[in-house]
């Protein structure tokens, strides 16, 4: 353990008691969280900050617990381990916040990066609990940072675990499932997963400036925001329409998307040379690119003419779409794998998207969100039930 760098907490003093889901402690301490980090200054600056407390606030929170609770009576597992990706800053904040909000003690592995928002997030904590009420949480919960490749302490805190929620790649899962783990620990792994997005073309053209706008904003926030680095970011776009119908979308769209990505996002010269070198690689490697377009480097468009089961490996990221026009939902069926994970749309409805899923019966896709909600964190992600994964029930007779 003496390879551990601990941000929060310490080691001796970390205690394992098991409570009931959404206590008014943990509910108030998430609530004062957000406060704290809405009027930090340097949090301002990060909008996935905001984004998180915005979440953690105590109406939502509330809203969560309404919503998920049941007449079973449940506590949580008892210790949790966090693996969380190293990409994305604040993933483990809503990680632990599901640990946190289920009765559970954590055990937080934060990213190995050092991003700005993982010290405004531990200087909030550690402010917090200052204040008399909440002193003792910060011996149920434990953040820390230790190198990766440490195999030795990742397998010692797998042993510690009873619940161990693994949010990386396949390769990180495949390791993390080899280690020896208590009988009854329950495992929820985050795999790598695949994110589209479909858009009725005629939707698109009968729709106001207003709602134009806020789609397309909407759009800029589910892809650039996290430079399509999370794994509900879209990468493909479906067009659903007329040849003619999709034309006059797709001009109307990506004209529109151009002039905010200009004004919002800062491409580094390292990403720039990266995409460019994932285009060449896509042009030389795959026969169905019909057409690239290319907007300043901020935008890339590559038009495919075929779908099929590894459509899931066209993944780049800063701003790289891959575009597929149909005008019938039932042709790309054959392309949804269980490799896929969020659908974002426009222009169609609840309905329509349940028929196309149920009555196809897709192995994939696990949610399904207007455009500009793709990283709205639920307690249902990836098709599991968080809630009800990281606790047990106690039946009494």
């Amino acid at each position: 353990m003496d390879k551990i760098k601990f941000l929060i907490g310490k080691e001796k003093e970390f205690l394992v008691k098991p409570s009931l889901p959404f206590g008014s402690l943990e509910i108030d301490f998430l609530d004062q969280l957000s406060k704290e980090l809405m009027s930090n200054r340097e949090a301002k600056k990060f909008s996935d900050i905001i984004s998180f407390a915005f979440w953690c606030r105590k109406k939502n929170i509330e809203n969560l617990k309404k919503k998920y609770s049941s007449s079973e009576t449940r506590v949580g597992l008892g210790c949790v381990f966090h693996v969380t990706p190293s990409n994305v800053p604040l993933n483990f904040a809503y990680s632990f916040a599901f640990g946190f909000l289920t009765g559970n003690s954590n055990l937080v592995k934060l990213p190995s990066q050092n991003f700005l928002q993982i010290d405004i997030f531990c200087k909030a904590i550690k402010k917090i609990v200052k204040i008399k009420r909440f002193k003792n949480i910060i011996k149920k919960n434990l953040f820390f940072k230790y190198n990766s490749d440490n195999k030795i302490l990742t397998q010692q805190l797998s042993l510690k675990a009873d619940g161990r929620m693994v949010w990386g790649g396949d390769k990180t899962i495949e390791v993390l499932k080899s280690f020896k783990t208590k009988p009854r620990t329950k495992d929820i792994f985050f795999s790598d997963r695949y994110s589209f997005c479909i858009i009725k073309s005629s939707s698109i053209n009968k729709c106001n400036s207003d709602l134009l706008q806020k789609t397309i904003r909407g759009f800029y926030n589910d892809t650039y925001f996290m430079d399509q680095n999370a794994c509900s970011s879209p990468h493909l776009i479906i067009w659903l329409g007329s040849r003619q119908q999709n034309k006059f979308a797709k001009e109307k769209f990506w004209k529109e998307l151009f002039k905010i990505v200009k004004e919002k996002y800062l491409l580094e010269p390292a990403n720039i040379i990266e995409k460019y070198s994932s285009a060449c690689e896509d042009l030389i490697k795959y026969n169905f690119i019909k057409n690239f377009q290319n907007y300043e480097n901020l935008i890339y468009r590559m038009q495919i003419n075929k779908l099929d089961e590894n459509v899931h490996k066209l993944n780049n990221k800063f701003g790289y779409f891959y575009e597929f026009d149909c005008n019938i939902l039932d042709k790309i069926k054959h392309s949804i794998t269980q490799k896929f994970q969020t659908l974002a749309y426009f222009g169609l409805s609840k309905k329509e998207l349940k028929d196309f899923v149920i009555l196809n019966n897709l192995s994939g896709i696990d949610r399904a969100v207007p455009i500009g909600s793709s990283h709205n964190l639920g307690f249902v992600w990836d098709g599991y039930n968080i809630e009800k994964q990281l606790t047990r029930v106690i039946d009494f007779y």
